[in-house]
């Protein structure tokens, strides 16, 4: 009975407001997508900084006492490259909008802009994170190649890093496919509503 109702509610109502409740549809439905987006990457970000937190303490710690000149240059560059990341991820915040942007339009043309900004970086994080902690992590382990255990523990933990990165880069390029690219696909698609 209800939905009879409705359906007649529908029917009768003019091409302008059935318009209007498209939009409005698309722009709740947006907002829901967009929030579970940002408090995804609030958890990477957050993810990020805890383990920057745990590793950085026992390098300092290494940069101190151990013996090998190749591990303290390694755990200085591995405390920068941290850092680096940490910078690298905050920097994505300047792109995020603000719930009291002028107008939805100008809300929308953030959005993308952010969303480009993170999509930018999940797409070269294989340059800038993955890549660049190789050599230092082999730096690391060059003084203690001479040893038969710290070798075989130097060459495992290498390779698990390895397959970290490759997970790591699969995962980034995979939620760029199926989470952020529709999510800019459906801001354009506002966008040129909101315009017309």
């Amino acid at each position: 009975m209800i939905e009879d109702e409705l359906m007649k509610i529908w029917q009768s109502s003019s091409n302008q407001e059935r318009l209007n409740f498209e939009k409005s549809r698309l722009i709740l439905e947006l907002d829901s997508s967009l929030g579970r987006l940002h408090r995804w990457w609030w958890y990477m970000e957050q993810v990020n900084f805890i383990s920057a937190m745990i590793t950085i303490p026992p390098l300092i710690f290494a940069v101190y006492w151990v013996p090998f000149t190749s591990m303290k240059i390694a755990s200085v560059l591995v405390i920068i490259w941290a850092i680096y990341i940490g910078i690298r991820m905050k920097g994505i915040k300047k792109f995020k909008p603000s719930d009291l942007e002028e107008n939805y339009l100008h809300y929308l043309e953030k959005t993308r802009s952010y969303l480009f900004a993170q999509k930018r970086m999940l797409e070269t994080s294989l340059n800038w994170a993955i890549l660049t902690i190789y050599p230092i992590y082999l730096l690391f382990f060059v003084g203690l190649w001479e040893r038969p255990l710290a070798r075989y523990i130097g060459v495992i933990s290498f390779l698990v890093l390895v397959g970290v990165g490759v997970y790591e880069y699969h995962l980034s390029k995979k939620r760029v496919k199926n989470e952020i690219a529709p999510r800019i696909a459906r801001v354009d698609t506002l966008i040129k509503e909101l315009k017309e």
